[in-house]
């Protein structure tokens, strides 16, 4: 369990064990098992919201590049059609979020049973009231292994008391790490913010870069 100020690369921090990880036990080139429409990624990686799925989508992928480490993204409020056909083709690690996760599992094309590797981002968030019953439910109640048959890691900017607790009952035998001042946004990001002229209309935009 981890907490991390934002901007100081907790994509990066779990994102490479997991790499290395699914490297060290063999890419998947086609579904776990024979006959089987069902794809078994080696590692899960949660997240709340489609836009941060996204980003860690984007980022994994630079991470894995040219190691055939087959990423996949799936999240809502976009067609399930081409998410089923990406994973058709190999998944080594699915990032989704959770509704469209659970989606993917009731029409049987998605198995946790192989899952090693499992991050949860944001996790303070992931496991509020809104998210908790539904990560309760892909954790616990599905064919994913128990906690000590697989490795859990759960990063937050943020890790309030109550959420440690309810984080305790995914682990086994945890630590917890905390770098920089947890809850605030690290000294090395720039927010610059600006406006330009599109079409006759103004246009804000908003940028961020750490170094």
């Amino acid at each position: 369990m981890a907490g991390a100020q934002t901007g100081s690369g907790k994509t990066a921090a779990f994102c490479f064990p997991i790499i290395n990880g699914v490297l060290k036990n063999g890419v998947e080139w086609s579904p776990a098992r024979a006959g089987d429409r069902a794809v078994c990624p080696t590692a899960l990686i949660l997240s709340p919201t489609r836009e941060l799925a996204g980003q860690i989508h984007e980022e994994a992928k630079k991470f894995g590049y040219q190691s055939g480490v087959k990423i996949v993204v799936g999240y809502g409020g976009a067609p399930i059609s081409q998410q089923l056909r990406m994973l058709e083709r190999g998944c080594d690690i699915l990032v989704a979020t959770p509704g469209r996760l659970v989606d993917m599992i009731e029409r049987s094309r998605v198995s946790l049973r192989d899952v090693k590797y499992l991050a949860l981002e944001e996790a303070d968030r992931m496991l509020d009231m809104a998210f908790e019953p539904r990560i309760r439910r892909i954790v616990e109640q599905m064919d994913m292994p128990r906690s000590g048959a697989r490795q859990t890691l759960l990063f937050s900017a943020t890790f309030p008391d109550e959420i440690q607790r309810l984080a305790a009952d995914f682990l086994l035998n945890y630590i917890f790490l905390a770098v920089g001042r947890v809850g605030s946004s690290t000294g090395l990001i720039t927010q610059r913010v600006g406006s330009i002229l599109v079409n006759g209309d103004w246009r804000f935009e908003l940028g961020i870069s750490s170094f």
